[in-house]
Order: structure tokens, then sequence, then C-alpha cells
């Protein structure tokens, strides 16, 4: 059995492994840079790199609620988690997205204070190094954790790669600004880090919108809706279908959906077509497991129709009896279509009953059934038997 839904044990364990290597390899990426960003902010006069210190220090938040995020995930499905843990990686990208916003609101707090009392910082040449070995660093850093996160479909590392990506590019913002101080235009310093915050926090609100999103259960893109149809739609045994649902569960996808098939075929046959579909979807990595319910019509407004059959089987059987060369009734179907009851069974009958005595036979038996009401429709097949082998109900 897998531990984790979608993936087998060997799949799921490199996937967890690698989601943990790329966030140590992050954070150790992170702490060395803040500490040169610091250092180049505070010798070269840098506010915008001293800010910019600040969202590298961020990220070691992020890069420790990611590597939580993720080991929780990795937990094994249990009684209480059924689903298995996935939904930790979709709250530790909506903490990673929460943390962006606080860094940008506590730096624009800052610049603006910076500005009202008119401190203009003069930046030097050790800003300038600190901001491209930032910019070189976190770009790197940006590409190895968004590659790892999108193989594995997994929504912290992709959120936490893009907290990369923004340091990378608030390094830009800040290397224009100290190179625009540095040209004799003071402001610029303030004004790079006005930027940073601006993109710090416009990445952050979308991180954890998308994350909020998730956890409300909202339905998969419409690209993986569209496939997902099709592949519902390709089943020749599926006449149509109805009510699909998705959502989303960490890096998996669950579907649920109504197909409906012919009314006539058995219950085995309805069956493999159900899981037909469902292998498909899983095949084609569409669905991590799918839940398929079978309707023989679209039930978009059934209406439950409260019937006994054991009741039914009784009167057909009685009522089958009272008539004159019949033995008995067996296999009998009861089919609930369109809100009518239909029943269909065979009439056991002697060998020595003629074919119109037999017809004769089935059209009375089958008109009384219809003017009990009981039912709505009755379809009753005439078999002959050996008189003394006859069946003694309806199921045997």
């Amino acid at each position: 059995m897998n531990d984790h839904a979608g993936l087998d044990s060997d799949d799921f364990r490199i996937r967890t492994m690698e989601a943990k290597k790329v966030t140590i390899v992050g954070s150790i990426v992170n702490l060395a840079l803040a500490a040169v960003k610091f250092a180049a902010g505070m010798i070269g006069g840098s506010a915008a790199m001293v800010a910019d210190a600040a969202h590298s220090l961020s990220d070691l938040v992020t890069d420790a609620m990611v590597y939580v995020s993720v080991s929780i995930a990795s937990m094994e499905a249990d009684e209480d988690h059924p689903y298995g843990h996935g939904r930790a990686e979709t709250i530790g990208a909506a903490a990673t997205g929460a943390a962006l916003m606080l860094v940008g609101l506590l730096l624009i707090v800052d610049a603006i204070k910076d500005l009202l009392e008119g401190v203009l910082p003069s930046p030097t040449w050790p800003a300038v190094a600190g901001a491209i070995v930032s910019i070189v660093s976190k770009e790197l850093l940006y590409h190895y954790t968004s590659r790892v996160g999108k193989r594995h479909n997994n929504k912290a590392l992709i959120a936490n790669a893009w907290h990369h990506r923004t340091d990378s590019i608030s390094s830009v913002a800040a290397l224009l600004g100290i190179s625009g101080a540095m040209a004799g235009f003071p402001v610029m310093d303030t004004l790079a880090v006005i930027f940073v915050v601006f993109l710090i926090s416009k990445v952050g609100w979308e991180i954890c919108w998308q994350a909020l999103q998730e956890l409300m259960d909202a339905s998969v893109s419409p690209e993986e809706v569209s496939g997902i149809t099709e592949v519902i739609s390709s089943n020749p045994g599926v006449v149509h279908f109805h009510e699909l649902r998705t959502r989303r569960l960490g890096g998996d996808i669950f579907v649920d959906v109504h197909i409906q098939v012919q009314p006539s075929i058995s219950v085995s046959e309805a069956h493999n077509i159900a899981e037909t579909v469902r292998h498909d979807l899983k095949a084609n990595g569409l669905a991590t497991d799918a839940l398929i319910h079978i309707d023989a019509e679209n039930d978009v407004d059934y209406e439950i129709m409260k019937t006994n059959r054991a009741e039914i089987e009784s009167r057909i059987e009685k009522m089958a009896k009272a008539v004159d060369g019949i033995n008995g009734v067996s296999k009998l179907i009861i089919h609930y279509l369109g809100g009518k009851t239909m029943v269909e069974f065979n009439v056991d009958m002697d060998d020595d009953i003629t074919i119109g005595q037999a017809r004769s036979m089935v059209a009375l038996l089958q008109s009384d059934l219809e003017s009990e009401k009981i039912i709505d429709e009755a379809v009753a097949h005439a078999q002959l038997t050996n008189g003394s082998n006859a069946p003694k109900g309806p199921g045997q």
C-alpha cells in the first residue's frame, strides 16, 4: 500500500529528500549572503543594501518554514489523515507569502522614516560589490529551487524559489539605487528600498493568495480540468459525465465525478468502466486518485424512489403462481429510471406449454403487475422448465 497517495514509496522518498536538500542549500547561501550584504551595506553606507540583507535574513525564516512543512508532508497517511499530510506544503507556502509581506512592511516603515528625516546615505563601492554577489547567487538559487519544486509539484518549494527571485531582483534595484546615489542622486538609494518593498509585498501576496485558494479546495487550473475531461470522455463506456469536482492537496490532485453508463449493462461492467476511467486519470498524471460515481441516467435532478425489493419479489412471485401454468419467476432485475420502477424477469413454465400459451400467460402476468401499481413497467421472458425442477423463488 502506498504511504502517500499518487506516488510509490521510492518516488515519494526521493521527492522528500530533494526538497530537504534544496532547502538546506538555500539556508546556507542565505546565511552567507545576509552576512556579506549587511557588511557591504554598513561599510559601503547603503540603506538599500542593509534592507537587502534583511531580505536575505527573512529567507532563512522561510527556509525553515519550508523544511518543516516538507517534513510534515512526508509523514505517512494515518486514520486521522487518510489523504496524507500534503496540506502542510500548502500551509508552508502560505506562511512564506505572509513572511514576505511582513518583511516588506517593516522595510517600508524604515524607508519612509528616512525620507521624512532627510537621512540620505552616500554609498560606496563595497555596497556595489555586495549587490553583484547577491544578484548572481540568488538567481542561481532561484533556478535550482524552482527546478526541483516544479519537478515534484511542491508548492512550498516553488514559493520559496520566488522568494529567492525577489531577493535577486531587489538586489538589482539596490544596485541601481546605489549607483544613482554614487552618481550624485542620494535619494535613489532610498527609492530603491521602496521598489524592493513593493516587489517583495507583491510576490508575497500572490503566493499567499494562491495557497489560501488551495486551502479552500479551489479547483485545479482550466488546463488541468481540460485534460481530465478529455480522458473521461475518451472512454467508450461513458455516455456522459457531470458533477466533475477537483481539488489539490499539496502535490496531489483528487477528482470526483459522476459518469453515466448504459442502464442495461451489468454492475460488474459498469464498475470496470469506472475503474478504467480512474486508472487512466492516474496513469496520465492528471489525478492522484479519483472517486467515480456510476449513474444509469443523468441524475442531476434525481428523485429517490423508496422501494422494497423483498416486497416486489414477493408480490411478483405470488401473482405469477396465480396464473395457471406458471411455476414461478427467476433472475429478477429491477431498474429505477426516469422516475419509474421497471422490472425484468424470467417466467418459468412447464416444457409442454405451447409458444402461444406462453405468450398469453406472460402478457396476462405483465398486465396484472402493471395494474397493481407496484411497478410502472414489466418485461417478462418465458422460460420453459421441467415442472419437477421449477424454481421456488425469484432468486433461486
